[in-house]
């Protein structure tokens, strides 16, 4: 069988690792929070899309593809002496060639659909205009003057992007402008990039973790204590869920604000004292559990070589 062969069908066990629902690319929008994608056939045709193609590459390890996490550090940059950028591989940049032609062949309309359902933030969107600018400059504009000028040119940087990224709410589809179409193209190809990259996450666990008995204290907190079986008394491990404030602005109104929630395990020392050991976020609730539940996974694989990377302190200390 060749790698190619090989490789289809691997992202159709999201389905199986996010339970029922209308299809996978739905499955995989809701479990990362991008809740208005499910009544978008246009956002949901990208996705399969994505997922189609990177099925077809001749992987090896379908983990490759979680380096697309890194997509908005590589995808629109040029080179640059000055700068270091990550290595994706061949295949994922094969992907976001993909991604971006698929986006580029949309009508207007669909765009603005793709958009809204993917909540884009204004933020980000800018960041990829300055992007698109320098492309098409054909590279970066260096102007040597004093740091308050060069304060002062970056304030007024801020503000024409900011206006430059308003045209895309405030024109009608049809009639944006070719910088500003090509940014929100650009700052969605990171955003369904991203989703590949959970998406390879997800199937990529060589076992699915047993869900913790959460027990939920408000709608912002969840906890769960697992115990950790040892010879002698056991050791309860803390896992918490918990809400954190959104500080980004999606771009159009109509968009469903993404949360952000952090996840973190740790332990009690003997004499009380709270012992931090591993954390994360999700970007939503769910995927914060999943992130928790496979690292507690990974910590009952092997509890005898987990310690705080923060005190230094064992869960179970050598003998």
């Amino acid at each position: 069988m060749s790698n190619a062969s090989a490789g289809r069908g691997r992202f159709a066990r999201v389905s199986l690792v996010l339970g029922p629902s209308v299809g996978r690319a739905a499955a995989l929008c809701q479990h990362t929070g991008r809740l208005g994608a499910l009544p978008s056939p246009a956002a949901l045709a990208v996705v399969e899309s994505a997922l189609g193609f990177a099925e077809e590459r001749g992987v090896d390890d379908v983990r490759e593809f979680e380096n697309l996490f890194s997509a908005s550090h590589v995808w629109g940059h040029l080179p640059s002496e000055y700068l270091t950028l990550p290595d994706l591989g061949e295949a994922s940049l094969a992907v976001l060639d993909h991604i971006q032609h698929l986006l580029e062949q949309l009508a207007p309309e669909a765009l603005r659909e793709v958009a809204i359902a993917m909540s884009v933030e204004q933020h980000i969107v800018g960041v990829a205009l300055e992007l698109v600018e320098e492309a098409a400059r054909g590279g970066a504009e260096f102007r040597v003057g004093s740091m308050a000028e060069f304060e002062e040119e970056m304030l007024l940087n801020d503000d024409r992007i900011g206006d430059a990224v308003d045209v895309l709410v405030w024109e009608a589809p049809g009639d944006w402008p070719p910088l500003q179409r090509g940014a929100l193209v650009l700052a969605l190809v990171w955003e369904i990039a991203e989703l590949v990259g959970y998406a390879a996450e997800l199937v990529a666990a060589e076992a699915r973790p047993a869900e913790l008995l959460w027990q939920a204290a408000g709608t912002g907190h969840l906890c769960a204590g697992v115990r950790v079986r040892v010879p002698g008394p056991g050791v309860l491990v803390w896992a918490s869920v918990d809400e954190e404030d959104f500080e980004g602005r999606p771009l159009f109104s109509q968009a469903v604000q993404l949360g952000v929630w952090r996840w973190s395990l740790g332990w009690q020392t003997a004499d009380g004292a709270p012992v931090f050991y591993k954390a994360g976020r999700g970007p939503s609730r769910a995927a914060a559990r999943w992130r928790a539940e496979q690292a507690v996974l990974d910590l009952l694989a092997d509890p005898y070589r987990v310690k705080s990377p923060v005190s230094g302190e064992w869960l179970l200390p050598p003998c």
